[in-house]
């Protein structure tokens, strides 16, 4: 949550909202700080995915940093491989960002507990104002708090005005409502901004509509059954379940732990336990998808690698022109060992048939070096 990254989150969200009036309505759905306490309106919540985004997909931001991840060790190969899902679905995340919760406004429901001061004002249930009234009411009062405590970031000003209010916001069923007929247009045109495929657009649809189901299957514990539920509902759909199930869990990182902040007995914290289990129950459901994951996370690093090299001047063909090594075995053993000097920054050079090439193989010990810290 850099200045640069949420200063792109909000300037992505001017860029939509001018482009589709109704975004601006996050910035009427007040959010409480029980599971929301990132800000006191949901404006807050999808910047903070949208700079998330941004910063792991510019690769300044490494999800094996996080502590709780960083802890899984048997899931380092999950976690590098959820970084990279979000990257190459860059575009089905954005989008799913700005639909997910839009009809949070149609769904929304307040309470206070009984003598609060947000009883008083009216948030108790039964309510005698409209809902419209309700928001009204809040925002007024939310605009009023804060200008009485002028110096508070957004999280304290919503832990305050909570505490104060004791309001609680709730928007059961806005999954449901936000892939009715009712948002059709909505979805297409944020698709359409996106440049989404007509496979991209299905798979939205999906993760827009189970978001909340995943959540409540994997809040408490790891669970193979519900796994192969989500499984079911995949080929249902006509889409292939591994790549659903993949951006589903991306775009629960991005909900559950990047865009939500909870705070509960004086404590912030992140639902990532959410996603640690969902993990854990692709592991209980499908045994074998761990081994073929090794193998894909093998592939790609040996691709990377090779195009690390020829990024240098070091590809197989560059080497054997630049050093006039005819086809023999020998052009085998001199790419074997560039290899092994790149990965090595200790290793020294032996054959002295490299020592013109060493520039280049300094600049991909570096490449290599902060690619793989």
């Amino acid at each position: 949550m850099t200045e640069k990254y949420i200063r792109q989150a909000r300037d992505t969200m001017y860029e939509f909202e001018a482009q589709i009036s109704e975004i601006s309505q996050i910035h009427r759905v007040p959010q409480s700080s029980k599971h929301h306490a990132e800000g006191p309106v949901m404006t807050y919540h999808l910047e903070r995915m949208l700079a998330t985004l941004y910063a792991i997909c510019d690769n300044s931001a490494d999800l094996m940093q996080i502590e709780e991840f960083a802890r899984e060790k048997h899931l380092k190969n999950e976690i590098v491989e959820l970084q990279e899902i979000i990257c190459e679905n860059a575009a089905t995340m954005k989008a799913f960002i700005f639909a997910h919760d839009i009809a949070k406004l149609d769904c929304i429901s307040f309470d206070a507990p009984a003598l609060s001061k947000g009883a008083m004002e009216g948030f108790s249930y039964p309510q005698k104002l409209s809902i419209k009234q309700l928001i009204d009411l809040y925002l007024k009062l939310l605009r009023a708090f804060e200008v009485e405590n002028q110096g508070l970031d957004q999280k304290e000003l919503c832990i305050a005005f909570s505490n104060k209010y004791q309001i609680k916001v709730s928007y059961k069923g806005h999954d449901s409502v936000a892939v009715s007929g009712k948002y059709y247009d909505f979805r297409s045109g944020i698709e359409d901004i996106c440049r989404l495929t007509s496979r991209d657009r299905e798979m939205l649809f999906l993760l827009i509509k189970e978001h909340i189901r995943e959540i409540s299957f994997f809040a408490k514990r790891p669970d193979g059954a519900r796994y192969q539920i989500l499984i079911g509902i995949a080929q249902k759909a006509g889409l292939d379940p591994d790549d659903v199930l993949d951006c589903q869990l991306a775009a629960l990182f991005l909900d559950a732990v990047a865009g939500s902040i909870a705070y509960e007995n004086g404590k912030f914290h992140s639902d990532i336990e959410v996603v640690i289990n969902m993990m854990k129950s692709e592991e209980l459901a499908l045994s074998d998808r761990k081994e073929k994951r090794i193998e894909r996370l093998e592939i790609k690093k040996k691709k990377d690698f090779k195009a690390l090299l020829e990024s240098v001047g070091l590809g197989a063909q560059d080497v054997f022109e630049e050093l006039n090594i005819p086809v023999s075995p020998e052009r085998a053993i001199i790419l074997k060992q560039i290899d092994d000097i790149v990965k090595d920054f200790d290793a020294r050079i032996e054959d002295p048939k490299l020592e013109i090439l060493l520039p280049k193989i300094n600049k991909a010990r570096l490449l290599y070096s902060s690619q793989t810290r």
